[in-house]
């Protein structure tokens, strides 16, 4: 989901601590489990695109500062314009949806 050079990791921490939040204080915010805010933190595992924008909520900041595309913490939290209107099961599809596009992209440079 994130760009390899966006230091998805540095900005999540930074993000956190800026807030004031544990990793479990975060984790509880998100429903994620602690050692996943540690792995995202340390760039050991990418979020998906629920993850971020539930990561992005908790924090007050915007999904693209996190995923590097804007320098400030400010802005919306929602990850594509008109998501809010969605209903939970439609946000899982277009996840699906986004997860399969990206195994497809895979496939096709192997």
């Amino acid at each position: 989901m994130t760009d390899e050079n966006s230091n998805f990791g540095e900005r999540l921490l930074f993000a956190r601590e800026s807030r004031g939040l544990s990793q479990t204080d975060l984790a509880r915010l998100t429903g994620l489990q602690p050692a996943a805010i540690g792995h995202f933190e340390r760039d050991r595992r990418k979020p998906s695109f629920a993850n971020v924008r539930a990561l992005a909520k908790a924090l007050s900041v915007s999904s693209d500062y996190l995923l590097g595309r804007s320098d400030t913490m400010q802005g919306a939290t929602t990850a594509f314009r008109g998501e809010e209107h969605l209903t939970r099961h439609d946000r899982e599809f277009i996840q699906m949806m986004i997860d399969q596009m990206g195994e497809k992209k895979r496939v096709d440079r192997e």
